[in-house]
């Protein structure tokens, strides 16, 4: 896992049609097998930084689902009488029994 950057993909996505079109504009259509590979490539990248996106995506919205889900208030825990005593630093954090 990391192995795939995000952002150098949407940098070297475009630079890849960029290229493309460079070459396209100084060999012309003759040069077609030199400046058509490097298209394919940019559309090739591209589909793969739009799997990549679409998949972070998704994890983020799930690791965010789960955080809430774990932090949701539970009403049949009942909260601790806490009336009669003041805390101070020196109160334990978890109270045992």
């Amino acid at each position: 896992m990391g192995s795939l950057s995000i952002p150098m993909m949407c940098i070297q996505t475009p630079g890849s049609f960029v290229f493309a079109g460079s070459l396209a504009l100084r060999l012309g259509s003759e040069g077609w097998s030199a400046w058509g590979v490097y298209l394919v490539t940019g559309c090739l990248q591209g589909t793969l930084l739009v799997m990549g996106s679409y998949y972070e995506i998704v994890r983020r919205r799930r690791e965010k689902e789960e955080l809430k889900r774990r932090i949701q208030y539970n009403p049949h825990v009942e909260p601790a009488d806490t009336t009669g005593w003041e805390a101070s630093e020196e109160t334990p954090l978890l109270r045992s029994g």
